[in-house]
């Protein structure tokens, strides 16, 4: 028995140095399939929150859902860009100013671990205000995915704030 399984052990060590050559049509061909296509900020989840725990907001949390061409979720290397900005009125440009800007690069382990939902299946970006807590109006958050390939990915989302008082986020996101 133990003469049998021990080809086996000897390819299933093989297979965790698999040679990749970069010019393979088959890996072409799942490269593209398992690539992002659509980022997505999951409008009734991302919201104001209070990260200081005292109801005013400091800060957005952003749910953000990551799909393939077939629409299922995947993981991604990549930078996210996220722009807060004020809404514009009776315009037709409706971005205001901007209230806030951040950058989250997803590049290792660590960095992926600290965003990725694993039982949603997608990012959890908690991202913090640099300038006191947010103003009550209307406000367009944008979502920028850079990918390593060149590709840009995009989604916005138009919310309402309040400014009453906002649950509060643990810091230990």
């Amino acid at each position: 028995m133990a003469a049998c399984l021990g080809p086996l052990w000897v390819c299933a060590c093989q297979t965790e140095h698999a040679n990749v050559q970069l010019d393979d049509p088959e890996l072409t061909a799942f490269v593209r399939l398992m690539m992002p296509k659509q980022i997505e900020i999951q409008r009734y989840l991302t919201k104001p929150v209070s990260f200081a725990g005292d109801g005013n907001a400091d800060g957005i949390e952003v749910i953000l859902a990551v799909r393939d061409k077939l629409g299922d979720p995947v993981k991604v290397v990549g930078t996210f860009q996220f722009e807060l900005h004020g809404m514009r009125m009776a315009s037709a440009d409706r971005l205001g100013k901007r209230v806030a800007f951040w950058k989250v690069q997803i590049s290792s382990d660590e960095t992926f671990t600290q965003y990725w939902d694993r039982p949603a299946r997608w990012y959890v970006f908690p991202l913090q205000l640099e300038r006191g807590p947010l103003e009550p109006g209307r406000y367009i958050l944008t979502a920028r995915l850079l990918s390593p390939t060149g590709e840009t990915l995009f989604h916005e989302y138009r919310f309402h704030h309040e400014g009453s008082s906002v649950p509060g986020v643990s810091p230990s996101y």
